[in-house]
């Protein structure tokens, strides 16, 4: 599970902002709030947290530090000598080109708590930090200052392994397969960080594995389509496997570029969907899914994949970029409701998502600490990321009102003067 996150120096974000899952003492809304047992000075964490703000304010950058975060852990290691890390540093001020980009992440994985860090240039990992909690007690595990390293637990063994890390490769990256104990870590970043970004580019996989995985899997969707009040009386799908030869060589290079790693023959497949509808005569229509589904219907199938797996698979931190883009107010609703609720989120999985649907406000779902603003500075014109808890003391208030009067700001400043 996320506890915090922080990012400094990234895109629009040229000041430290922290993203944290951790709760107030307030006793309402206790469907929002996962329960932690083993962990000292964590009791409770967040289910959920939801991010407004204007266009071109930074939310997007918020959550795809993550991401890149993600993306550094896992393929850092695969980067030769020479080769460039993904380095975006805030532009809109100078001197920020010429200092590294900072992320720091505080998460929970297995039965520990762990802190880890790292900072960073185009050319070279700066420093690089991972610890630990006991007893509420941190545990440094390694402390990394560009090729120097300090070690407080199997000393020989680390730094053994740290003579083999290049300047540009993250050592956590680099020791995974090597060092047991960093296998907790990685598979954190690795199978429960899942940065799904815009939901139209969700693949269906997910969905089409979840479906036929079981009779009560694909009892489940349908009953979740009828209650959403979709007009679709069944739905099969298929992946079936495809040659090398019948992909496009750009688009080869492009997926071999995003994972790093040469594709095998056997990783090749396309899906098959289909959906069946039920004519007036009594009769079956059946269609490809895509080609007669509307695109707000593709948009929350594909979506019960990702969530299905999230609710009752591996515990999963979805973070999500404009969720509610093609769907009806009522239908995020419907989904945020079903990711609340401890009969279906069995898994404690957690969700970050970033919106302009005031109409959530409105429903009095979420609690203080859960909503989040961005806003750009209008002189130094970086993000700035403060929560609703921070600025709002009173309960009562109606939030979605408040907002739109621009109280909390978060809102685009627009001149209606002559164009």
């Amino acid at each position: 599970m996320l506890i915090e996150y922080s990012v400094e120096n990234f895109r629009s974000i040229s000041e430290k902002t922290t993203l944290s899952m951790l709760t107030s003492k307030e006793i309402k809304k206790k469907h929002n709030l996962i329960k932690i047992k083993g962990i000292p000075g964590i009791t409770k964490l967040l289910k959920s947290s939801v991010i407004y703000g204007a266009n071109a304010s930074g939310k997007t950058n918020q959550i795809r530090a993550l991401d890149l975060i993600k993306f550094i852990v896992l393929m850092s290691k695969n980067l030769n000598k020479g080769d460039k890390l993904p380095y975006f540093p805030f532009m809109l001020s100078s001197g920020y080109d010429e200092e590294p980009t900072y992320f720091e992440i505080d998460f929970i994985s297995g039965k520990k708590e762990y802190k880890y860090s790292f900072s960073y240039n185009a050319d070279e990992i700066i420093s690089e930090e991972l610890s630990y909690f006991k007893n509420k007690n941190e545990i440094r595990v390694y402390c990394r200052k560009r090729d120097q390293i300090e070690v407080s637990v199997d000393e020989d063994e680390l730094r053994g392994l740290f003579k083999h890390t290049g300047d540009n490769v993250l050592f956590l990256s680099k020791a995974n397969n090597e060092y047991k104990p960093f296998g907790e870590v990685f598979e954190w970043f690795n199978v429960s960080l899942q940065y799904i970004g815009q939901t139209a580019a969700i693949r269906d996989d997910l969905i089409i594995d979840y479906m036929n995985k079981s009779k009560e899997n694909k009892k489940r969707v349908l009953n979740i389509l009828k209650n959403a009040d979709f007009d679709i009386e069944d739905v099969s799908g298929e992946k079936i496997k495809m040659d090398r030869s019948e992909i496009p060589d750009f688009i080869l290079n492009i997926i071999e570029k995003e994972t790093n790693k040469p594709l095998k023959d056997e990783e090749f497949s396309k899906t098959e969907l289909k959906s069946i509808h039920r004519r007036d005569d009594g009769s079956e229509f059946i269609s490809e899914f895509e080609e007669f589904e509307s695109a707000g219907t593709i948009v929350f199938f594909k979506m019960l994949g990702v969530f299905l797996d999230a609710l009752e698979g591996h515990q999963r931190i979805l973070v999500m970029d404009e969720f509610d883009t093609r769907l009806h107010p009522d239908l995020i609703m419907y989904l945020l409701r079903i990711f609340h609720d401890e009969e279906y989120n069995k898994a404690n999985s957690q969700l970050i998502v970033t919106t302009h649907n005031t109409r959530i406000l409105s429903q009095d779902f979420f609690r203080r600490e859960q909503i989040w603003f961005t806003e750009k500075n209008k002189e130094k014109r970086n993000t700035e990321l403060y929560s609703l808890f921070d600025y709002e003391d009173r309960v009562d208030r109606s939030v979605e009102k408040a907002y739109l009067s621009g109280r909390y700001g978060g809102l685009p400043d627009i001149f209606y003067g002559s164009i």
